[in-house]
């Protein structure tokens, strides 16, 4: 009856525009070159994307996360918004995160919230097939849609340092560019700045911004990184980015990695079938969580805990890790075994 309160009162507090009043925590998330750190500690997030409460994870128990916590060793999930979800129902959509966000900081993980847009206002704007059941705009945002949206969660969640709030799931200016060039990062900036502005007035929460070709291009963002000391870099690899380049990744993070801290809040590949997702263990995972996730010390969320939304983490029974899945569990519980695992008690009253 508690999380079904909460959810009533903070649908009717967003919707309203009158927020709570919330004491701040002393630790935080602290930036310090490319590392995090919480309590002086370096802080590596490393988990699983969890997709988006309304279709990725409809119908799915809030248990999931005790699982993603206890059973796949994870210290960080990554919890989406569609915008067209967002426009749609705002209250019933603030509800339905803020069940999982809460879920997510009973088990002590940090959450990254995930503002889900694919492509770039006036230039590539995506409609998803319509076999899929989404709305025909769930991806499709404005910058003053956007603001809107972080303008809330700035105000709810400012309180949390453990949440961090990750600007745009994946720009794109032209859906035909496939290089990694730093093309369209002047028009990201001026985004990524008009939108960190609208949080910063209310919180100093992490910010994660990315660069184009669908977050994989982060060589803007290594010319010219914003100038928040409190932003980090977000990026996705799959395996066909670069697949027979001699530099592959590590020409599109373009050195960023030693200057900033880089979390892949996306990442994963398909074992078999056609399709840019297919990789193998030895000609993609291994080498990549060796080479680049373990080898640059990049924090990680694995795309995505669903038995549907490819790479799938889960079996098509919804219960039981995908192959791709096994491979991400055992190598998040090896890391854990290696490395500190930190977690994030903090307040989540």
């Amino acid at each position: 009856m508690r999380d079904l309160s909460r959810r009533a009162v903070v649908a009717g507090l967003l919707a309203s525009g009158v927020m709570p009043a919330r004491a701040q925590p002393a630790t935080r998330i602290e930036i310090e070159g490319n590392r995090m750190l919480w309590n002086g500690e370096i802080l590596r997030l490393r988990g699983v994307a969890m997709g988006d409460p309304v279709y990725i994870r409809a119908g799915r128990s809030l248990s999931d996360y005790m699982t993603v916590a206890t059973d796949w060793s994870a210290n960080c999930v990554r919890i989406s918004v569609h915008p067209g979800h967002w426009r749609y129902d705002r209250s019933q959509m603030a509800a339905l995160l803020d069940a999982d966000v809460q879920a997510a900081r009973a088990q002590g993980l940090f959450v990254i919230i995930d503002w889900h847009a694919i492509g770039f206002p006036g230039m590539y704007q995506p409609v998803p097939p319509a076999e899929w059941g989404l709305l025909v705009d769930a991806y499709l945002s404005t910058i003053t849609d956007a603001a809107d949206f972080w303008q809330a969660m700035a105000q709810f969640y400012g309180h949390d340092p453990a949440i961090l709030f990750e600007l745009w799931n994946e720009p794109v200016t032209d859906d035909h560019h496939w290089v990694s060039d730093g093309a369209g990062w002047p028009q990201f900036r001026a985004a990524w700045v008009e939108l960190t502005a609208a949080i910063r007035a209310i919180s100093d929460n992490i910010i994660l911004c990315t660069g184009g070709r669908w977050a994989h291009d982060l060589i803007g963002a290594a010319g010219a990184p914003m100038d928040d000391p409190r932003t980090a870099y977000s990026w996705h690899v799959y395996p066909n980015e670069d697949r027979n380049a001699p530099d592959r990744w590590l020409k599109s993070l373009a050195g960023l990695a030693a200057q900033k801290p880089i979390v892949v809040t996306e990442w994963g590949f398909l074992p078999d079938g056609p399709g840019d997702l297919t990789g193998g263990l030895d000609d993609f995972a291994r080498p990549f969580v060796a080479d680049v996730l373990d080898g640059l010390g990049l924090g990680h969320t694995a795309w995505c805990y669903s038995p549907g939304a490819t790479p799938a983490l889960l079996a098509a029974d919804g219960a039981w890790p995908s192959a791709y899945g096994r491979f991400v569990r055992d190598q998040l519980r090896s890391s854990a075994a290696a490395e500190p695992l930190i977690l994030a008690p903090g307040d989540r009253s």
